[in-house]
């Protein structure tokens, strides 16, 4: 196979060869003839192409043996690619647009907003004059207050009645101080009582464009509809613990006393039942003996009780900044109040209830962005016992004596004010009450013999403590909080 020879090598060598012939065959020339030869000039040259002695050298287009088929393969591709491209130019419809000889039409502005979309349902549109009528309730008391906010950092060219025609961009405000008002009554008065006028709220009325009442509104967001509201989330953990004994003494059943004579004795039998609180079910000890015709049979009892009650409730509360939030688990207590007493020893007197449970009170503040001030009042309050508060004795031939008692109710309180950081908690504790009882009963100089006195007494000591602790942890609520699921 004869190796591919690049065509312009194939030029190069034949002028060099050319050359070469041209060079040899002057020489020759020359030393043949002593006349040398003018060259020719441009003249000569344009004389012999007119007189067609003169013919362009065609190129001379390599074989068959001097192609590449692979290179031909890539050629033609482009080719065929270039062709495609420009028929796909040639279909293409030529782009619209205005004769050069006119100017080009302006392009249209977008559609204004829809003030209802924007400001909602409670508005009245002016088209003449492209203004916008909404009114803003506030809270009763504030309107005041927030319009000079308004007049003095709102920024707004203000319209003075009198001049000229309210244009869009000024800001016309007018506000009606209590004009939502409520009637209240008491429904659970049996006599119809007379109806309370309750102011609810400010109407402050703004009179603008669209531009200026969105700033109007996002200034009326700010101090009236961006209170913060605080979720107050609190554990209150009540831990009683009750440890108590229980001893007595009772006749075995009815019909055997416990201490029993002869028939010939001047006493007959001596009984007595002091039982301790549980009853006959937890006997303990069974005694019985007979001597010379006396008779002794008793039950002795004993009972050990011991008690751990914990009591855990979670109240969750949603709160405005500053107002009071309350968590109240209590039970009502009645008690007795002596208001006064007749000669005859008649008193008189009337029911009060005590309020006897758990209160929390927390006043929450926002202090910066995120931190959050709590003003916490706590309360812990039980049932200590009871007290003999009026004795009274009737004038009759029997002489009744009545006693009145009242529940003692022993109260724990604290207060404190804390500030806390996003997800920090506060624990209040050390409300611990702690409380013993002592009773006894027992025959008279026979439960005091040391030992066996305890045939002739029962006792009960009962100890009980109490322990409540609060767990508080504020958390700001933000605009997510109000898409949450239940």
């Amino acid at each position: 196979m004869i190796p591919r020879v690049p065509r312009g090598f194939v030029f190069f060598l034949a002028g060099v060869l050319a050359a070469s012939s041209c060079r040899s065959t002057g020489s020759d020339s020359e030393a043949q003839d002593p006349k040398k030869k003018p060259p020719l000039t441009s003249k000569d040259l344009h004389e012999l192409i007119e007189q067609g002695n003169v013919r362009p050298v065609e190129e001379v287009k390599p074989g068959p043996e001097w192609q590449d088929p692979q290179a031909q393969a890539e050629r033609d591709a482009l080719a065929a690619a270039e062709k495609r491209i420009a028929d796909v130019s040639a279909s293409k419809p030529p782009e619209a647009g205005p004769p050069p000889s006119q100017p080009a039409a302006e392009i249209p502005s977008v559609e204004e907003e829809n003030p209802y979309l924007l400001f909602g349902k409670r508005i009245q549109v002016y088209p003449e004059s492209g203004l916008i009528m909404k009114p803003y309730p506030l809270r009763a008391g504030t309107g005041k207050t927030l319009t000079e906010l308004l007049k003095n950092y709102g920024n707004f060219p203000l319209w003075e009645p009198g001049g000229e025609a309210q244009h869009k961009d000024q800001v016309r405000m007018e506000l009606v101080e209590r004009w939502d008002q409520e009637l209240f009554s008491d429904m659970r008065m049996n006599v119809p009582i007379e109806d309370k006028v309750l102011p609810v709220a400010d109407w402050l009325i703004v009179v603008t464009g669209v531009e200026r009442m969105k700033e109007v509104e996002s200034f009326i967001n700010i101090f009236a509809a961006s209170v913060p509201q605080i979720e107050i989330e609190a554990k209150i953990v009540e831990v009683l613990v009750t440890d108590s004994i229980d001893l007595g003494v009772r006749p075995v059943d009815a019909q055997t006393p416990i201490f029993g004579f002869p028939d010939e004795s001047f006493v007959k039998s001596f009984n007595f039942n002091l039982p301790n609180s549980a009853g006959a079910i937890n006997s303990f000890l069974t005694l019985g003996g007979v001597q010379d015709g006396f008779a002794f049979n008793a039950v002795l009892q004993a009972l050990a009780t011991y008690e751990n009650v914990s009591i855990v409730s979670s109240p969750k509360i949603a709160v405005r900044e500053g107002v009071r939030a309350q968590f109240v688990n209590i039970q009502s207590i009645p008690s007795l109040n002596v208001t006064g007493i007749s000669g005859d020893g008649k008193y008189t007197s009337a029911v009060k209830y005590e309020d006897v449970g758990i209160k929390l009170y927390v006043i929450p503040r926002v202090v910066g962005t995120q931190t959050v001030g709590l003003n916490i009042d706590i309360e812990a309050s039980s049932i200590a016992g009871n007290a003999v508060t009026f004795t009274t004795q009737s004038t009759g031939a029997l002489g009744e004596t009545q006693t009145i008692t009242n529940p003692i109710i022993s109260k724990r309180a604290a207060q404190t004010v804390v500030y806390l950081e996003p997800g920090q908690a506060v624990i209040l504790g050390g409300l611990v009450s702690e409380r013993t009882v002592d009773g006894e009963n027992k025959v008279p100089i026979l439960g005091d013999i040391p030992v066996l006195g305890y045939l002739f007494k029962s006792t009960k000591k009962r100890k009980e403590k109490a322990n409540v602790l609060f767990f508080i942890r504020p958390r700001i609520l933000q605009g997510s909080d109000l898409n949450r699921e239940f």
